[in-house]
């Protein structure tokens, strides 16, 4: 992997620095006007398909998004000699976060519901950026096959209580981002203006009760790696919800957004339990233990969300009027 060689594609000059946030992908900041990134082939099986389904939803997305830029090859990638897919975007200068301030949890939440909202209208065809995602039968699956005796077997003895209580989305399906974390909202550098959406690599047709439930999950998740951090909060809920429902409009099914936190936070403990049986392969890690200790942070926060389910329906109730 060489960035200074992918750079010169996009005929940029300047220092090249590693960007450390982020699991999947490898991605610099290019003198520091670019964002220069390696696509993860390894988690992406087609990586240049994740480029086509941006395309696809940029004339609606429009503000919201940042597009890719084009290289010196007049396309928007290019791939380095070992089949590497790379890309570039523009630099926005703003504000990111892990953990929200509570001045920016509305903004997060309307910013989501505005992007949902436009998606809603689309009718395209997307291609699958990650064969699975988002099916939580498919990751149990998945872990049933590695799972083993040992250090987690408090987490297994969980999940095989928890999986008897899933709720299958029955929504009607629209394009959504299928990533909704805090840390993909980019805020204005001097106000609580929530500016951007990135990381569109996991578009998808799918229940927008999943992107709401992901973004709770998310801002009450704390940094994902401490269990001491994962805490339902309604007081940290309620602008979310007020924020999302304000752009995205009122919803019907109540009962299955309150349920969504619980379910996509289940669904990544899973992910995370997974993957620390099968040696830490997707998702990055400092220690040996590390995605375990975020299994364990996913399950109590789907903890939590259960037992407040019938208090979120009725902040949902309470924002909707």
């Amino acid at each position: 992997m060489n960035p200074e060689v992918a750079a010169q594609q996009w005929n940029l000059d300047g220092v090249i620095e590693r960007v450390s946030k982020g699991r999947i992908n490898s991605t610099f900041l290019v003198g520091g006007t670019h964002i220069l990134q390696r696509i993860n082939g390894d988690v992406f099986p087609n990586p240049r398909a994740l480029l086509r389904n941006a395309e696809k939803i940029a004339t609606v997305a429009d503000e919201l998004v940042v597009r890719p830029v084009t290289s010196k090859h007049e396309e928007p990638y290019w791939i380095d000699q070992g089949g590497g897919v790379w890309r570039v975007y523009p630099y926005v200068p703003s504000r990111n976060f892990d953990v929200l301030p509570h001045s920016l949890l509305n903004p997060a939440g309307k910013i989501f519901g505005d992007l949902l909202s436009r998606l809603r209208t689309l009718n395209v065809e997307l291609e699958t950026s990650i064969p699975g995602f988002h099916d939580i039968q498919t990751y149990l699956g998945h872990l049933d096959s590695v799972r083993a005796q040992g250090d987690a077997d408090r987490e297994l003895e969980y999940v095989d209580f928890r999986r008897e209580r899933l709720v299958i989305s029955e929504g009607n399906p629209q394009v959504i981002h299928g990533d909704c974390k805090v840390n993909n909202v980019l805020f204005d550098p001097s106000t609580s203006r929530a500016i951007k959406v990135v990381d569109l690599d996991t578009l998808m047709f799918g229940s927008a009760s999943w992107d709401f439930g992901d973004l709770l999950r998310s801002i009450s998740a704390g940094r994902e790696e401490l269990t001491k951090d994962a805490h339902f909060s309604a007081a940290r809920v309620e602008p979310v919800v007020r924020g999302f429902l304000s752009a995205y409009g009122p919803v019907t099914d109540v009962e299955e957004y309150a349920a969504a936190p619980a379910h996509m936070s289940f669904m990544l403990g899973t992910r995370f339990l997974t993957d620390h049986f099968n040696g830490d392969r997707y998702f990055a890690v400092i220690r040996r233990g590390e995605n375990l200790d975020r299994a364990r942070a996913q399950f109590a926060l789907t903890e939590q969300f259960d037992e407040s389910e019938e208090q979120l329906c009725e902040v949902i109730g309470q924002v909707m009027g």
